[in-house]
């Protein structure tokens, strides 16, 4: 009698079977394809060993159903004692007392508030939960010396604060700098070329060194025209369906940081009207927040919803039609935040 089981009839030799098996057994333990999974619309500078790199982009106009070239986007990103990650983007993105609209943030707060020593583990902890601060805009790389075939494409490009600043600095020079000449980065036509140069300081990558070029036209009518058509949508980034409710963020965030934490290991010292922690990615220095919540704000909270206030303009909507005074308004914010 042959000893060949049903499994090995099934796939019609014993090789193919095995096959098939491993397979199967090695995509229980492979994350989906979901997971993880890189963004190609999203351009990343490549450096070496040593953490150095260089690439020339060019910042782009917004399309022409958008109104402004960048938007502003607070996230988290980090590590629980559980060993699981947590890396989601914050509510605060679209408007209201982060602490209010944000279980991280009132946690962060909660833990920053329960000592006064600035080197307590409890501080330390808030630090790395805080918030972060990106921005994100469309732009061409021009020179992509580790990947070349990126050349001459349309990418998103989220950055920090370093290089935000360069940006504000050319569009709206500082009044000590009277020699400066404004320079319309995301112009088409009056623009300039991005010099970006990174660097290894004190263990973080460092933009100091990069610089824009003289201004200059990207191309001739047809390469604008066909980079106008490239155009990467950035208001849907920043849009309320990409955060998660109060309520679920709230549950992933005990997930990540066990039930223990969540359910009342931080006490909030001294009440609601204690300078707060500045989660903004720079310095962790207290800020004063307001005495009390908006109305909106708190029912948004209690329904477990999240919703930008109609005070909070965001790309993309009808708050504001003047590109430059949408941005004026995007780096005096940044410039209040930042250290």
């Amino acid at each position: 009698m042959s000893n060949t089981n049903v499994a090995t009839r099934k796939t019609g030799s014993k090789t193919e079977y095995l096959d098939n098996l491993k397979n199967k057994i090695l995509g229980m333990t492979t994350p989906p394809k979901g997971s993880f999974q890189k963004d190609e619309t999203y351009w990343k500078p490549e450096v070496d060993k040593a953490g150095s790199g260089s690439a020339v982009i060019r910042f782009l106009p917004n399309r022409a159903d958008e109104d402004c070239p960048v938007v502003r986007l607070w996230s988290h990103g980090f590590q629980g004692p559980t060993g699981k990650w947590l890396i989601d983007n914050c509510p605060s993105t679209l408007g209201g007392i982060p602490s209010d609209v944000c279980p991280i943030c009132a946690s962060n707060n909660k833990l920053w508030e329960s000592t006064k020593d600035k080197e307590d583990p409890r501080r330390k902890t808030a630090s790395e939960r805080k918030r972060k601060l990106s921005f994100i805009s469309n732009i061409l790389v021009i020179n992509d010396p580790k990947h070349p075939d990126n050349n001459g494409k349309v990418f998103k490009y989220k950055y920090g604060t370093r290089i935000f600043d360069k940006i504000k600095d050319l569009l709206f020079p500082p009044p000590e700098f009277a020699d400066m000449q404004p320079c319309e980065v995301f112009s088409l036509t009056d623009g300039a070329d991005f010099k970006l140069r990174i660097v290894k300081k004190d263990g973080f990558q460092n933009y100091d060194k990069s610089s824009f070029d003289n201004p200059t036209a990207v191309g001739d009518d047809s390469v604008i025209a066909e980079l106008e058509e490239q155009l990467l949508p950035l208001a849907e980034i920043v849009a309320p369906k990409n955060f998660k409710s109060y309520a679920d963020l709230e549950k992933r965030f005990t997930q990540v940081v066990g039930a223990d934490e969540t359910a009342g290991g931080n006490t909030n010292v001294g009440g609601d009207e204690k300078p707060k922690l500045q989660d903004d990615g720079s310095e962790d220095l207290p800020v004063a927040r307001p005495k009390t919540a908006t109305a909106k704000t708190t029912t948004a909270k209690a329904a477990g919803k999240t919703s930008a206030p109609k005070s909070a303009p965001v790309a993309g909507t009808d708050n504001t039609s003047d590109d430059v005074d949408y941005f004026t308004k995007l780096a005096q914010e940044a410039s209040a935040e930042e250290e």
